[in-house]
């Protein structure tokens, strides 16, 4: 599979490097008296600046570190006034991995010194990974000193670039190995991050094509989530699903036109119109997210005077995006940054008033926006240069928009709730206000009764049909109330069930997304030994969300009574002990000894074999768990056990029994622990004494298990003594 992979990548590669619109060597425009001239010997211009050494055995050299740049504050410098010695000595050392300066005007001169140490035409690439910028002019030499220029930006029709990716990649004519400056104008009314890696040619191609299905898989996702919400709004009729997705669409298309992907794919032709779009869109997003937290939050009811500031910063964005076609790019992207902030800000308080003053659901949405806030805040302070261009910051948007539509997926589904409660609430009153009525209407009727008893036959008559259907109302009443209870119940397990996907399954998730994304990252940097701990590592927390949903599954199982048990004889001694060899290799960590004894080898129980083995060895696991070191676990199989009087044990036949005994030296359980012991979702006070995890449904499963094998289980346990957990299973004669 592997092997395969590096086919396409290649493939990639030979098509890019194809790809590559060339520009023929030419004389500088403005500098005519460099034309023709050999230029002073690279050593000679710039001595300060590092060569950086081209080999295909490390195939990208970010150039970051390894630059000397210079601000252009008149922006009227000419290559020939760069390699006057006056002006070259005004060039100051990067100290930035990603050189970024923020909101600029100055137009920023960059040189660089590379040789290819084993030369090959077309084999290096300059790339520099950030689409905003509009305009950036390369001046390359060859052997001969003869200078020449190409340039590319966001300001061109995509056509016109020189290498056809969303990126900008300028490639390298390396004929021989000597030292060849390499000097960049750079020009952007947006952000001036300039991050330069010089790439060899298969490597650019592989990075491409990485790049291309990780963003391709975040843009997926982003629209299957509109897409969903988009039938949820028809299906429900419901106006939140629709403004969320208007919402969720605004955020794509503003990271497709920030990413470069919106020239690449849609508007290559039209660079003015994309560079509207990077601060329309930002109004579009203000003027979705105002809407949608206007409706969703119920701002009229709970907070009217933040239903006002809403609709303010509503209108706010709607004149963001109209005004971003007049007004300069420079200033309707800081307009819409400043709008953003602002709505940002009196969304997140929106949230916080609307959840203080009952509205449950207002919580994930106060939660969602918070971070989206910060995620801004961060981005924002990138853009600007006080905090460094690493790949958490250039990725923060995406982060956030993802987690953030994670979380409003939950602040959907509890609006929904609260809908529903509500009309069965009003359901409620309503029957009650019938039932009161109906009420009073039966004494009117007595009270004519009484008086015109001799001439009521006809009103005898009527009063028994209004018997009747009071009879009948309250019996509706009693299977309202019913349903309602089996609902609240259902609705708590969804609840708990949520919380442990939330909670048990989000933590692992994030753990194995950082782990695989810094594999991908920084593969080459990591040596083997590192390789293998962040996969131990991904292997590791992979098991956990397994065993997480594997308990889940069997819970599932066993209510929904579609549990399959193989009923037969079982040996049990042999695999028991296997089992506590097992166990005892993984407790001798913690300094834990795992004993094992059976009364006889040759005990069998009627039991399903495969669940039995589960039974114990959860068992074993808690008892591991809960233990502190240098403690002992032991486990016993034998024919005879006498309950203690504190046991909660109910004798129920007298046919032969098998019993095996789990007994730790923990901290024992409390009366309270106890009766809760075997519940779903079981959340105790005694705490696994190694950090270990736990997802409160494996003793409800094992409870389950042995019901259904015909058996019984039981802790006996007191405080600060330990615990054992007695199964009791019929004994196979």
């Amino acid at each position: 599979m592997r092997g395969f992979v590096c086919v396409i990548l290649r493939f990639c590669c030979v098509a890019a490097t194809l790809g590559v619109a060339r520009a023929d060597s030419m004389p500088v425009g403005n500098d005519a008296s460099l034309k023709g001239s050999p230029i002073l010997a690279p050593q000679a211009i710039f001595p300060a600046t590092p060569v950086i050494a081209l080999t295909p055995k490390k195939p990208a050299v970010s150039a970051g570190l390894l630059c000397y740049y210079l601000a252009d504050t008149a922006k009227n410098l000419t290559l020939k006034d760069i390699l006057q010695p006056q002006i070259a000595s005004g060039f100051r050392a990067s100290t930035q991995e990603i050189p970024s300066f923020g909101l600029v005007q100055p137009t920023y001169w960059f040189v660089l010194k590379v040789k290819n140490t084993v030369p090959r035409v077309d084999d290096w690439l300059l790339e520099i990974a950030y689409p905003p910028l509009d305009s950036i002019e390369i001046f390359t030499h060859d052997s001969a000193g003869v200078w020449s220029s190409r340039v590319v930006g966001d300001l061109m029709p995509f056509s016109e670039r020189i290498v056809q990716t969303r990126t900008f990649a300028f490639p390298l004519e390396l004929h021989d190995t000597l030292a060849h400056l390499i000097i960049l104008r750079v020009n952007s009314q947006s952000s001036m991050l300039v991050p330069m890696v010089l790439r060899h040619s298969t490597e650019f191609a592989e990075n491409t094509a990485l790049g291309s299905i990780a963003y391709g898989l975040f843009f997926g996702a982003m629209i299957a989530l509109a897409l969903y919400n988009g039938f949820l709004f028809v299906s429900l009729q419901s106006p939140f699903y629709a403004l969320y997705t208007l919402y969720v669409l605004a955020g794509t298309l503003y990271l497709a036109v920030l990413n470069g992907f919106a020239s690449q794919y849609f508007w290559s032709d039209s660079p003015r119109f994309v560079n509207y779009l990077n601060a329309g869109t930002i109004g579009l997003i203000i003027f979705c997210l105002s809407l949608f937290a206007r409706e969703f939050l119920r701002t009229k009811r709970y907070a009217p005077f933040m239903a006002k500031a809403l609709l303010v910063t509503m209108l706010g964005g709607a004149a963001v995006s109209l005004l971003a076609i007049v007004l300069p790019y420079q200033v309707g992207v800081r307009l819409g940054v400043v709008a953003n902030f602002i709505t940002i800000s009196v969304v997140v308080v929106a949230g916080a008033l609307v959840w203080k003053r009952g509205n449950t659901s207002a919580r994930y949405f106060f939660v969602a926006v918070s971070l989206f806030l910060t995620g801004n805040i961060i981005f924002v302070l990138k853009t600007v240069g006080i905090l460094p261009s690493t790949p958490f910051t250039n990725h923060i948007v995406e982060i956030g928009l993802a987690v953030e539509g994670l979380l409003f997926a939950f602040a959907l589904a509890e609006r929904y709730r609260q809908l529903r409660l509500e009309k069965e609430t009003a359901q409620q009153d309503a029957l009650r206000i019938e039932h009161e009525a109906k009420t009073q209407l039966e004494r009117k009727v007595q009270e004519r009764t009484n008086e015109l008893e001799l001439t009521n036959n006809e009103m005898q008559r009527q009063m028994i049909i209004l018997n009747n259907q009071a009879v009948e109302i309250e019996m509706t009443n009693v299977e309202l109330n019913e349903k309602n209870i089996l609902l609240e119940g259902l609705n708590r397990e969804k609840n708990e069930f949520l919380g442990v996907a939330a909670h048990d399954l989000k933590n692992p998730l994030q753990t194995i997304i950082m782990n695989t994304s810094m594999m991908r990252r920084y593969a080459e940097k990591l040596d083997g030994d590192k390789r293998n701990e962040i996969l131990d590592r991904i292997e590791s927390t992979s098991r956990r969300m397994h065993d997480i949903i594997e308990k889940l599954l069997d819970s599932n199982a066993i209510e929904s009574g579609k549990l399959e048990l193989r009923i037969e004889s079982v040996p049990l001694a042999e695999d028991i002990r296997h089992l506590a060899q097992d166990y005892g290799q993984k407790a001798a960590a913690k300094n834990i000894m795992v004993h094992f004894a059976a009364e006889s080898e040759h005990l069998c129980a009627l039991a399903d074999k495969h669940r039995i083995l589960q039974v114990v060895e959860n068992l074993l696991s808690n008892a591991i768990k809960f233990s502190p070191a240098n403690k002992n676990v032991h486990v016993n199989l034998t024919t005879a056990h006498e309950p203690s009087t504190n046991a909660a044990y109910s004798h129920s036949s007298a046919m032969p029994s098998v019993f095996i005994l789990v007994r730790d030296e923990g901290p024992g359980l409390s009366e309270e622990d106890k009766s809760k012991l075997f519940g779903k979702f079981a959340r105790l006070s005694a705490r696994p004494t190694a950090g270990e995890h736990s997802t409160g449904l494996g003793l409800s499963i094992v409870k389950k298990l042995v019901e259904a094998m015909h058996g019984e289980i039981w802790c006996e346990s007191e405080l600060g003594q330990g615990a054992m957990f007695v199964v009791k299973l019929p004994a196979a004669l």
